[in-house]
């Protein structure tokens, strides 16, 4: 069945505490937010599609369903892994153990690592060794495994009963055949195997060994999920958002479930990036507020692509060299228990209450959270709230903050703003380690804040973190799912040259292309699309010689060492015209590209009464105030209005502060700025 981004197409995001979906089809856009179930997320997923009228038996032809799952995530950041076994040369079967010798917390006097996923007793060696030739032409293999030592090699696996097997060889990203015969020897046992030259061909022993080990002990967590899940979608095509965000199928997800590990926070990059072209900027940094995490990502935003992937990341201490979003991760979202320690000092999360209990609002909770608080200060109300779905229980979270407030030597109310003062304090943190951090100027960047907690805390965070404006997009609490609806289909190729670039000339580097374009393209065709609009887009990594690192610049637009030396002049305010730019990687991304959000100009209004809906009184800048309340669904592009209101709408909550105008931009977005900038 061949299917196109333009059909049908419904974008799943599995949160801590609710999950979201977004169906676009001819144009129309519906939305649906249901509680997640832990136990089993796909319950979840299938309730969804039941609510959106798309349950078994009554799903469009060619519908996708693209996912944004936590499984693979959750499982490596509780231990849940399966268990695991490496096969690789002899004398190296502690390398992913060393890594790379550096300490993750430079001053920590006990320093913690990560469980290996591998222990010891699984690590298996295999006599093979071989080294790239001086000529640069391939490998020189010096020692080889006999059938005898594999079918030995093959019964030590048998007896020891793994769920999964990883084999990472030296080298093999040059001459992955070397690792296929130990794979081949090994098919027999009937469990996942992972080539680490085939997940990620490129060099690196310990990046290249420590992905493979991942994915395999991801593996049997992940394709078991996947394979229920297809099975339950019958009649749709499931897609799952890779962290770098695009799209993969299912069936290629369930063998590298390493490439979807940060599924979930890439679709709400993918959608605030959408959102901040549309309102007509050029950079921004989202900030994803959900049940459990925040989590903050820089973007520039190019008219090609909406996001710029980084190459490889650390989740949970294990270092990933898949391509990846780069984002900032803390445990402070709108389900984060708030505590009192013996000391007396108030903690938000990174415990969380999840979607069981829930917050204590939701009538089940004793301990209050995030949103509690929220509610106990007049900012989230029953009615608009999922659209009356789901009462707010008042008296549950005021007798909660009773209990809190006594710990503290505060009134309720004013334990409840020390807990938004706890969070929003974190969530600046981590917005300066996206822009101070990486060198950037928060007084040029917006804000854009969604996630169900995102219109909450955006005024206050942007104007606290010097930033001249924050905007709020179009259904916030649901922008993960639509940026997953959006997703365009992709598929990466690689592979590590290690020669110097006027060496590797450019028929050389065209060779290698054609070639890894076609296994792009063939994996595209393979997930149903048809390849004939896709979009290749090619890259270098390129180095000094001599240096560790390499910087990428694109092959299509001029001569690759002057673009080089541009980029390294630009980062670092040098180069090194004397010594010679070495050729590390060849990278390809085809991609079935989707239709681009463009930027225009609307004429600025004052809102119409018919947006505002009454006054409630509520906590604002710090003090009780009565505060308007207008609904986002009457708002339209150009409305102007001024706080202090508080802004309701199906999937979040806005609060716009005193001495804040907000204004509704092109796409339907909010804008909030303070009055003088507005003006």
């Amino acid at each position: 069945m061949t299917t196109s981004p333009s059909g049908p197409v419904v974008g799943v995001d599995t949160g801590g505490t609710f999950t979201d979906l977004a169906l676009i089809e001819g144009g129309r856009v519906r939305l649906e937010k249901v509680p997640s179930t832990p136990d089993d997320p796909s319950r979840a997923l299938l309730a969804g599609l039941e609510r959106l009228g798309l349950g078994a038996g009554s799903r469009p032809r060619g519908l996708r369903v693209v996912h944004g799952t936590t499984v693979g995530l959750n499982a490596l950041l509780t231990g849940r892994t399966a268990r695991a076994a490496l096969v690789t040369n002899a004398g190296f079967v502690d390398l992913i153990e060393l890594a790379r010798q550096d300490r993750p917390d430079l001053y920590a006097l006990h320093p913690q690592k990560p469980p290996e996923l591998v222990p010891r007793e699984l690590r298996f060696e295999v006599r093979q060794r071989s080294w790239p030739r001086l000529d640069g032409r391939g490998l020189e293999e010096v020692a080889r495994p006999t059938a005898r030592e594999l079918a030995a090699l093959r019964r030590k696996l048998a007896a020891a009963r793994p769920e999964a097997i990883a084999i990472c060889l030296l080298h093999s990203y040059a001459d992955p055949r070397i690792e296929r015969a130990v794979a081949d020897a090994l098919a027999p046992l009937g469990v996942p195997l992972t080539l680490s030259s085939e997940l990620l061909r490129e060099h690196r022993e310990y990046e290249r060994f420590s992905t493979a080990v991942v994915n395999a002990a991801l593996t049997p967590v992940v394709g078991n999920y996947l394979a229920r899940l297809v099975g339950a979608l019958s009649g749709a095509r499931l897609e799952l958002l890779r962290s770098s965000g695009g799209t993969i199928s299912a069936e290629r997800a369930a063998r590298e479930p390493v490439r979807v590990i940060a599924s979930g926070p890439a679709g709400g990059v993918l959608g605030a990036s959408r959102a901040a072209r549309e309102a007509g900027f050029d950079r921004m940094v989202g900030l994803d507020i959900g049940g459990t995490s925040a989590d903050v990502a820089f973007r520039r935003l190019e008219m090609r692509r909406g996001v710029e992937p980084v190459q490889s990341s650390t989740v949970g201490g294990y270092g990933i060299g898949v391509p990846s979003l780069d984002l900032h991760t803390i445990g402070c979202g709108g389900g984060s228990l708030l505590r009192v320690d013996s000391s007396g000092v108030l903690s938000v999360g990174p415990q969380s209450a999840g979607a069981v209990p829930g917050p204590v609002c939701y009538g089940v909770g004793e301990e209050p959270t995030l949103t509690d608080a929220h509610v106990l200060l007049g900012h989230i109300a029953s009615g608009a709230f999922l659209a009356g779905r789901l009462e707010l229980d008042h008296a549950r979270v005021e007798r909660a903050f009773e209990r809190l407030g006594r710990k503290l030597g505060l009134r309720p109310r004013a334990a409840a703003q020390a807990a938004l003062d706890v969070a929003r304090a974190a969530m600046r943190r981590a917005l300066g380690v996206m822009t101070l951090q990486r060198g950037e100027d928060p007084r040029e960047i917006p804000l854009v804040a969604f996630g169900g907690g995102g219109g909450l805390h955006a005024a206050d965070l942007a104007f606290a973190s010097s930033m001249p404006c924050a905007l709020v997009p179009a259904a916030p609490g649901v922008l993960s799912a639509l940026g997953m609806a959006s997703a365009e289909p992709q598929a990466e190729r690689s592979a590590s040259i290690l020669a110097p670039l006027e060496r590797f000339g450019i028929r050389a580097r065209a060779k290698l292309l054609r070639e890894l374009e076609r296994e792009a393209l063939r994996e595209l065709a393979e997930m149903g699309h048809s390849t004939a609009s896709a979009i290749c887009e090619a890259s270098l990594d390129l180095r000094y010689s001599g240096q560790s690192f390499e910087l990428r610049v694109p092959l299509d637009s001029g001569d690759p060492q002057a673009l080089f030396h541009a980029r390294h002049r630009e980062l670092y305010g040098y180069t090194l015209d004397d010594r010679g730019v070495e050729l590390v990687n060849v990278r390809v991304l085809a991609r079935i590209a989707a239709p681009l959000a463009r930027p225009r100009k609307v004429q600025r209004r004052d809102a119409v009464g018919a947006a505002f809906g009454g006054e409630r009184r509520a906590w604002l800048a710090g003090r009780e105030l009565r505060v308007r309340l207008v609904e986002r669904a009457s708002l339209r592009v150009g409305d102007c209005f001024e706080g202090p209101a508080i802004v309701q709408e199906f999937s979040g909550t806005t609060l716009v502060p005193p001495k804040v105008r907000a204004s509704v931009t092109a796409g339907g977005h909010l804008l909030l700025q303070r009055r003088s900038a507005a003006r």
